[in-house]
């Protein structure tokens, strides 16, 4: 739409009429506008880009541009407002990153490898189950002893329990597992409870049986039961594990008095480690302190960057922790819990 100032003055249609400055101003903008002249240092001046202090939204242009017919126009005042981003301490500091972290799917992996430790951990148990004569001063009484071998966790321990214990967990067992899966409809949670109930256990009452016999019973069922249950909750799921299956395990290992502490300090070097993108690594060593495998050759193995600084394949790393946990280079221990300390 042309639009005239003055009577003799006529503005022609462009592609910046809407602009309330004019093609020059715009240019001068910006360092790199095509429209800049060469010029002293008066109009290199000019050519810096505005910087867009905290309190200053609006800069004022005067033009005194020619018209296309030769004449020069009146000057008038513009008041524009220019907002010019302001570069971010992240923004700024983004070059200086020498690693390039692997967000989304680090997160992701890591909780795989979470997933995978709980799961594992309770797959490589080998238990012997024996009676044990108690004489106390109520009476005569039998106490199971469970010994334990993680060949995991390279740990070996021996569980006292009754059998009224091992009933009792049982039951709170199938119970949780039977209201997750009415609430919520878990499918997961209805095929290991029916897998439980299927496990001969050994019944609570016997009538008219003889005592070294229907010990000899329990000691084998409660042997079968435990290993059964064991296998339940370490076999691999097509589908994520629901929280009720996760609170099933934690309950089981607590029950047989598995290294928990050990396995917690595991999970959290775990989560301490940062995945790294190779194509973005530099790293003095050729090769995996561990395995000795170039990093070229990752066959699969993630990445990882410890605490202290140092790289590692995931699946070595995560080896090394099931038994220690200190860094293989420099013996910092990882996995500590950090007390906060308030002044």
């Amino acid at each position: 739409m042309a639009q005239r100032y003055e009577a003799d003055v006529e503005w022609l249609d462009s592609e910046v009429e809407d602009s309330p400055c004019f093609s020059d101003e715009i240019g001068n903008m910006f360092s790199s506008s095509p429209n800049a002249k060469a010029g002293g240092k008066e109009h290199e001046q000019q050519m810096q880009r505005p910087v867009a202090g905290p309190s200053e939204h609006a800069e004022d242009f005067v033009d005194d541009t020619t018209s296309f017919d030769g004449q020069i126009a009146a000057s008038r005042h513009y008041s524009a407002k220019i907002s010019v981003p302001v570069k971010s301490v992240s923004q700024k500091r983004f070059q200086d990153v020498p690693i390039g972290l692997v967000a989304d799917r680090g997160v992701a992996a890591k909780r795989a490898l979470i997933n995978r430790i709980r799961q594992e951990s309770m797959t490589k148990l080998f238990m012997s189950c024996q009676a044990v004569l108690v004489r106390g001063a109520s009476g005569n009484y039998y106490v199971y002893h469970l010994e334990i071998s993680s060949d995991y966790y390279k740990q070996k321990w021996v569980v006292c329990k009754r059998y009224s214990e091992f009933y009792r967990l049982r039951k709170r067992l199938l119970a949780g597992l039977t209201i997750h899966k009415k609430q919520r409809d878990c499918s997961l949670c209805g095929v290991v409870r029916n897998q439980l109930k299927d496990v001969g256990f050994p019944r609570r009452i016997v009538m008219f049986q003889d005592p070294s016999l229907l010990v000899g019973a329990r000691t084998a069922g409660l042997e079968e039961f435990i290993v059964a249950l064991c296998e339940y909750l370490a076999a691999e799921q097509e589908v994520e594990v629901c929280s009720e299956i996760i609170t099933t395990r934690y309950l089981v290992k607590q029950f047989l008095q598995f290294p928990l502490e050990h396995e917690e300090q595991h999970l959290r070097s775990i989560r301490e480690l940062k995945y790294i993108d190779p194509r973005d690594v530099h790293v003095d060593s050729d090769s995996c302190p561990i395995c000795l495998c170039e990093w070229t050759e990752l066959d699969g193995n993630q990445l990882v960057l410890s605490p202290c600084g140092h790289f590692f394949h995931e699946h070595c790393i995560n080896e090394w922790y099931r038994t220690r946990f200190d860094c293989p280079i420099c013996r910092s221990i990882s996995g500590i819990v950090k007390f906060s300390t308030r002044s």
